[in-house]
């Protein structure tokens, strides 16, 4: 037994050296042939199989400017886009309201101020003016050394009857004292005559008049004369 295991550890020595020969002498062609070609500088032309030959003459031919097209082509992220992508957000975010802010824009002016323009107060009604349709005509027909008589002539040029109310102011110092009227009735205040007439028709005329003592020994004439709604003369 031991002679037999002796002999087969020999053998597979021997089995073991030889295949490690052969491998260091396959190696060295290897290396052998490598640095033969490129000592040589000869180009090493591959062919290529059938396949691959089929394969390639189905794809497109390609130029140089289809490249370059293809290239420039394919979009790239632009930095005004992602600017833009992210400044978005805070843009278009709403500005939070304080709860004093919502109060302060809701509330209504209070009662005690005015928010428009004051309303006018109103006027009292005031009648129309009368229309001077009357005109008064003042002469003294007589006159002596402490009296004189007056004669004044009302007109009525309105379209409907008016009654009529003449006021005579004399000069300061006459001393007027009334003695009597007709066709209408005259009180004395101071140096003021005033006569009044009974209601006067639409287009007529009435003569009326008083008489009166005076102090002064010269003709008096009244400084003014009026009628209401009217014009006075004195002649």
């Amino acid at each position: 037994m031991a002679k037999h295991a002796a002999r087969q550890f020999i053998l597979a020595r021997s089995v073991l050296g030889l295949a490690a020969a052969i491998l260091v002498a396959l190696v060295g062609w290897i290396a052998f042939r490598s640095g033969g070609a490129t000592e040589a500088h000869d180009p090493l032309l591959v062919q290529p199989t059938a396949d691959l030959q089929a394969a390639a003459g189905s794809l497109p031919a390609t130029t140089p400017a289809t490249e370059s097209a293809t290239a420039s082509s394919t979009p790239s992220p632009s930095p005004s886009a992602s600017r833009s992508a992210s400044a978005s957000p805070s843009a278009s975010a709403s500005p939070s309201v304080s709860p004093s802010q919502s109060v302060s824009a809701s509330a209504r002016p209070s009662p005690s101020k005015s928010t428009g323009s004051p309303s006018p107060s109103p006027s009292r009604a005031s009648s129309p003016p009368a229309a001077a349709d009357l005109s008064v005509t003042y002469t003294t027909t007589a006159s002596w050394r402490d009296g004189f008589i007056a004669s004044v002539k009302v007109t009525n040029k309105g379209s409907s009857a008016r009654e009529w109310t003449v006021t005579l102011s004399y000069p300061s110092g006459a001393g007027l004292d009334l003695r009597g009227t007709w066709n209408s009735t005259a009180s004395l205040s101071g140096n003021t005559v005033t006569i009044r007439g009974r209601s006067l028709a639409a287009g007529s005329s009435i003569s009326a008049g008083f008489q009166a003592e005076k102090e002064l020994n010269d003709l008096v004439k009244p400084v003014t004369c009026a009628i209401g709604g009217g014009s006075c003369r004195v002649s």
